[in-house]
């Protein structure tokens, strides 16, 4: 029966666009590292963005991370 086998991975299934895995990274960062060190964060932001195979600017990256270091830590970031 054609349809009822599973031919490519499941991640190459999902269509998300760049925009969408850029910001699910920036949330996932925020939860993780929320009023932390800024210097800490702007490598983590590096890192991840790399490891996604995604180009973004190190201004941007730099504006995210103090944003992020702002914001009152949570339970994830208290870690």
């Amino acid at each position: 029966m054609t349809g009822d086998t599973q031919d490519e991975p499941i991640q190459a299934q999902r269509s998300h666009t760049d925009a969408d895995q850029v910001a699910g990274i920036l949330l996932q960062q925020e939860a993780d590292l929320a009023g932390q060190d800024e210097a800490k964060i702007l490598d983590a932001l590096r890192e991840r963005f790399a490891d996604g195979g995604h180009q973004v600017d190190d201004t941007v990256l730099q504006e995210h991370a103090r944003r992020i270091a702002g914001l009152e830590p949570n339970d994830f970031s208290k870690k």
